[in-house]
């Protein structure tokens, strides 16, 4: 038997485990998993000896900031990010103005800009806003695998420049998602608990720098009780709801009981990349500056992967969210950027954390791929490594120590939140679609290679 790709002698997921099989790739397809040894006819080989082979790493939550924001990033570097990360697809959150994508027009211009420029796989998410003027239907029929919304419930300035709702505004926009029968993500978000927390700081002579404003932002109390809040106007529409930035204890209990209850198709997720692992300072390791940060407040990670491991927590996210050097003001939180870039690392990053005995690869399979796959629409393309899927994989090396720092870093910032740190695990390969994007840290093909896949069928996890 002749294909174009054979990836060898590897450890390959198949059925919930791992086999030391074989993989055969013709064109852009899975054609055969078969022994070792058993196929020996092919154009192009990588041997995958004492690695594992995992269906390529979807990014479920990500910032591109193309269209928009291009000088922070766009399509081009976020998705050579990606693939260096071990991500063979991203969904970029609508950011910036959420009003950007929240019509078709703006969806088109999206997915064209990605289609140039893009590296791996693609789809834009887009928002749910313009729900009043029947955008919701037309976006689903764009494409677009779910929606994206940012809770608010008190006018702010981040109000009117991110096109955030309030209660009233949800519960239609809820309604209308609930008629295409299709997923939101919802970031919960409390801001008058947030802004009354940070007055009294200011009341008590606090310091109103990043370090201390932010933890008021992320909080349980913050976040959990927005989620709870979310709750009643999703489950009064039937609303499919994706439970993003699923952190803080209270947060966690409420989307384990609305499970048990079983009468919500809720799935929930964890963004791992600003919380675990950080340092508390961005380096740019061609200059050796050092930035600041203003740590959110620290999640209970033992609660997170005890809900990993009960599946309270379905998926996992980067939350990559880049910004230039010039855009952080430590001083000054109000006018400072908070989030940081993570796509580079993305994949290397969770291999530690399997190693480190956080949770096993097979459970790391179904948080960044097969979960999300099944949820949104592509598990008949994406997420299982069976024959006639794409041939997408992630291709890792469990027991390579190596310390951040030296690296290629792909992402248009330049700027590292692990610079020096150890980790164990790396990816070494990122396929896509049966070629090969990212080989040990070099990105081998050419913007445009990355392709827009549109949902089919969503299956409840």
């Amino acid at each position: 038997m002749a294909c174009d790709l054979l990836i060898k002698n590897g450890m390959v997921y198949i059925n919930e485990g791992f086999e030391k099989l074989d993989v055969a790739v013709t064109g852009e397809k899975i054609s055969c998993l078969a022994k070792p040894g058993t196929i020996t006819e092919a154009s192009r080989v990588v041997n995958a000896q004492d690695k594992h082979i995992l269906p390529g790493m979807i990014d479920f939550h990500c910032h591109i900031r193309e269209p928009g924001v291009e000088e922070k990033e766009d399509y081009e570097s976020g998705t050579k990010a990606a693939a260096n990360g071990g991500v063979t697809m991203v969904c970029p959150a609508p950011n910036g103005l959420f009003q950007s994508i929240a019509n078709t027009g703006a969806y088109q211009k999206a997915v064209e800009a990605a289609s140039k420029k893009a590296v791996v796989d693609f789809n834009p998410i887009a928002s749910p806003l313009a729900f009043s003027e029947g955008e919701v239907q037309r976006l689903a029929d764009a494409g677009t695998a779910f929606f994206k919304i940012l809770e608010m419930n008190q006018k702010t300035p981040l109000k009117e420049s991110f096109g955030t709702a309030d209660s009233y505004v949800l519960d239609q926009c809820f309604a209308a998602i609930a008629k295409v029968d299709m997923y939101c993500s919802i970031h919960p978000m409390d801001m008058s608990w947030y802004l009354g927390n940070v007055q009294s700081i200011q009341n008590k002579g606090g310091q109103l720098d990043l370090c201390h404003v932010l933890p008021q932002l992320y909080g349980d109390e913050e976040m959990s009780s927005a989620a709870w809040h979310l709750a009643y106007y999703i489950r009064k529409n039937k609303m499919k709801w994706y439970a993003l930035h699923c952190w803080h204890d209270g947060y966690i209990d409420l989307v384990r009981m609305l499970k048990k209850q079983g009468d919500m198709n809720i799935i929930a997720s964890v963004e791992i990349m600003p919380t675990n692992g950080m340092s508390d300072e961005l380096t740019d390791p061609k200059t050796g500056e050092k930035i600041p940060l203003g740590h959110t407040s620290m999640p209970n990670w033992k609660h997170i992967w005890e809900a990993v491991a009960d599946s309270t927590i379905d998926i996992l996210g980067s939350d990559h969210s880049p910004h230039l050097a010039r855009h952080y003001h430590p001083e000054t939180p109000f006018q400072s950027a908070a989030g940081v870039p993570g796509l580079d690392w993305y994949g290397h990053l969770l291999l530690n954390e399997v190693n480190k005995g956080n949770l096993t690869l097979e459970k790391l399979v179904k948080l960044t791929s097969e979960n999300g796959a099944k949820a949104f629409g592509w598990y008949d393309r994406k997420g299982s490594n069976m024959p006639g899927t794409d041939a997408d994989f992630t291709i890792c090396d469990l027991n390579r120590t190596w310390v951040v720092g030296g690296e290629k870093i792909y992402t248009k910032c330049g700027l590292s939140p692990y610079y020096g740190q150890t980790l164990k695990g790396k990816v070494t390969q990122t396929i896509v679609r049966g070629t090969v994007v990212m080989d040990e840290g070099e990105i081998l093909v050419q913007p445009g290679y990355g392709r827009f896949i549109k949902p089919g069928k969503s299956l409840r996890l």
